[in-house]
């Protein structure tokens, strides 16, 4: 019985390993494959110049707006509308070139 006992937990910790080590080498294979692809074929990057403008027309936008509460979490609007604004001038600008 104690052999037995001991195999069982002999093939579960060798099995634990296993999976473990699988899934290490998997998720080392997915990093070097994105690493290279961004290394051979880089995605392209919003020009800096376009971003600014998109600063500052978000930052124009939120303080242009009428607030008439106090402790208003404008950053992180700021932050939402800048995203949301990249998002769209980089699909205009890569996206209808396809």
């Amino acid at each position: 019985m104690s052999i037995f006992l001991g195999y069982i937990v002999f093939v579960i910790s060798f099995m634990t390993v296993g999976c473990i080590v699988l899934y290490a080498l998997e998720k080392l294979i997915v990093f070097l494959y994105e690493q290279l692809k961004e290394l051979f074929f880089p995605t392209p990057q919003i020009p800096e110049e376009v971003y600014e403008q998109i600063c500052e027309d978000a930052s124009d936008f939120v303080w242009a707006k009428h607030r008439p509460w106090d402790y208003d979490d404008m950053f992180a609007e700021y932050l939402c509308l800048v995203n949301d604004m990249c998002i769209e001038k980089w699909n205009e600008m890569y996206e209808m070139n396809k």
